[in-house]
């Protein structure tokens, strides 16, 4: 089982593949199983059965993660807008449609609502203080990608970024595999030096592997989740 950090940011990643993810066929509860995902998902899995004693709500988040979470999203958010060649705008004309644009992202938060629901049965209450922590960082990471006339929401439609969307979950995996299973229980208030020595190399893996890929914006977003987690922990 992945400790408690690495399941955060697997979540995290899970709901960024989900928005800007094309919706599936939804696909019986009995063959999620077979689906093809990133490996931190078998942990998601493993916590939903521990907590459950079943998959069903594992199976029910999955679902609506693949196919109604980015029709929810699509519904609010044009996406032919981000393929336009803003190169050929005028700085008003480029500044509107950003602002269009983030106005509707901002709309398809509530799109977060049901996984949120979802999610719950899987966690304790150490957990949903997570979680929560996560799903209210998220405005503040879209006003970070909104700023100066969504500067870095227009790196989003290059090739290298979203190339790199592509590495994000494999490089979860990597960053989180190495942390100890004792911290999968360990309440973050009482992480010690130790746990906190972990956590900083994975920051340290994160960064390592986000400049490889070459789109380092993607680490101003796992830095504002990383502070806010740490915010939790007696780590500095």
């Amino acid at each position: 089982m992945k400790p408690r950090i690495g399941v955060a940011f697997a979540v995290v990643s899970l709901l960024a593949a989900g928005c800007s993810a094309k919706p599936k066929v939804s696909v019986p509860p009995e063959d999620a199983e077979s689906l093809d995902g990133p490996p931190f998902l078998a942990d998601l899995r493993d916590q939903c059965r521990n907590s459950t004693g079943n998959d069903r709500s594992f199976n029910e988040l999955k679902d609506y993660v693949s196919t109604e979470l980015p029709k929810c999203f699509m519904a609010h958010v044009n996406l032919e807008q981000l393929k336009t060649d803003t190169s050929k705008l005028e700085e008003r004309d480029k500044k509107q449609l950003f602002e269009k644009i983030c106005e509707q992202i901002n709309e398809s938060v509530t799109c977060l609502t049901p996984v949120k629901a979802k999610l719950k049965p899987c966690l304790d209450e150490e957990d949903v203080k997570i979680m929560e922590q996560v799903v209210a960082t998220i405005p503040e990471a879209l006003s970070m990608a909104c700023t100066n006339s969504g500067a870095l929401l227009q790196k989003f439609t290059e090739p290298a970024y979203r190339s790199c969307a592509m590495e994000l979950p494999p490089m979860i995996e990597e960053c989180t595999s190495d942390l100890p299973d004792s911290m999968d229980k360990l309440p973050f208030s009482q992480y010690s030096e130790k746990q906190c020595g972990e956590i900083y190399s994975m920051r340290d893996c994160f960064s390592r592997r986000i400049t490889e890929c070459g789109a380092t914006g993607y680490m101003d977003f796992f830095i504002l989740f990383y502070r806010k987690l740490l915010a939790l922990t007696p780590c500095k």
